[in-house]
């Protein structure tokens, strides 16, 4: 009786083994890829023939708390040239003519709300009526951690807020750029006394400043405490430059000065009416707005004078107990160290 032989089908190993071998050809390429672009992209964003795109992406990050990855690296003269800066022609400081502001509401509480929607960006403004009801909130953490915009309006029973001005970046461990905002920078102003520093403030100190006097002036530029004193000023806190709009004239010249950002500012109208603006960004449809477009809005809206506010994750709209803007922070809304709020 003749055996019957099984023949099993051969393992088509050769196949798998090509599969197998397509796989690591697919992946080392896309690693390569990755890498040329790594190394690629930086070289032409910063020395490439797209004057426009460089400008835009170093000023974006140069207006957040990672410049450092810029200001390391390149010197600042070579930035200068980099985004067209003549630093010969920098325009000098000009100062407000308080006459030009004439309050006219100082009763009541009246806010009216706008949207507004472009292909860069969604912004939100609160226009208030009567300016002197804009006050200064800090955080109760001070030297441990800020408060969100939210939290610092309803320890203060707030109808509305904004996000405030600089701080200093740094944790209670001393890590820097840890964005805790434990710390107001410069000086702050609250009820017409210094809060901050508690104590040894230099009152020659020129900061730049966002402030509102006793009678309800917005006040925009540079000054020391020693001439918000004389000022009269009753609320206070300090950014840094450009400044917005001084009386009626636009200081910003440059359409994409400081990137495409997140944006917070202030502005006040002839008959005193406060100018509250809040833009979102940061988004792959929605990058942000430029200062200029701070500005342009501002102007639009009939502002005679406006300050910027710190922007980036702190920008944050508080209204009627509710956050209205979209914060960019992964946490939804960051803490900060100050902020301008309007009382009930």
């Amino acid at each position: 009786m003749d055996k019957q032989t099984n023949h099993k089908p051969r393992k088509k190993t050769h196949k798998r083994k090509k599969r197998k071998s397509n796989s690591r050809v697919l992946l080392k390429g896309l690693l390569d890829m990755f890498i040329f672009l790594a190394i690629t992209t930086p070289l032409v964003l910063f020395f490439g023939p797209y004057d426009n795109t460089r400008k835009t992406f170093i000023s974006t990050v140069l207006a957040t708390r990672h410049a450092y990855l810029i200001n390391d690296i390149i010197p600042q003269s070579a930035l200068n040239k980099l985004l067209g800066i003549d630093e010969e022609s920098d325009s000098q400081e000009v100062f407000q003519d308080m006459k030009k502001i004439n309050v006219k509401y100082k009763v009541g509480n009246e806010i009216n709300r706008y949207d507004i929607h472009t292909q860069r960006f969604d912004g939100y403004v609160l226009e208030v009526k009567n300016p002197l009801k804009m006050k200064v909130a800090m955080t109760k953490f001070l030297g441990k951690m800020g408060e969100k915009t939210s939290q610092m309006a309803e320890d203060n029973n707030a109808v509305a807020a904004i996000n405030g001005g600089s701080f200093i970046d740094k944790s209670t461990d001393g890590t820097a750029y840890a964005g805790t905002g434990s710390e107001p920078g410069g000086f702050v102003i609250s009820g017409g006394n210094v809060i901050y520093p508690k104590s040894g403030a230099d009152e020659k100190k020129v900061e730049n400043v966002i402030a509102f006097t006793k009678s309800g002036e917005l006040v925009v530029g540079d000054h020391s405490l020693a001439d918000l004193k004389k000022m009269n000023v009753q609320e206070a806190m300090c950014f840094r430059r450009p400044n917005i709009v001084i009386n009626g004239i636009r200081q910003v010249k440059n359409k994409m000065e400081d990137g495409l950002n997140p944006r917070t500012a202030v502005g006040q109208k002839q008959d005193g009416t406060i100018i509250l603006l809040v833009i979102d960004g940061r988004k792959i449809t929605s990058p942000g707005a430029s200062l200029y477009d701070v500005q342009e809005i501002m102007m639009e809206r009939g502002a005679v004078n406006a300050g910027a506010l710190d922007g980036g994750y702190s920008s944050t709209m508080y209204y009627k107990g509710n956050v209205i803007n979209s914060p960019n922070a992964w946490d939804g809304e960051r803490t900060v160290a100050t902020a301008f709020y309007v009382e009930q």
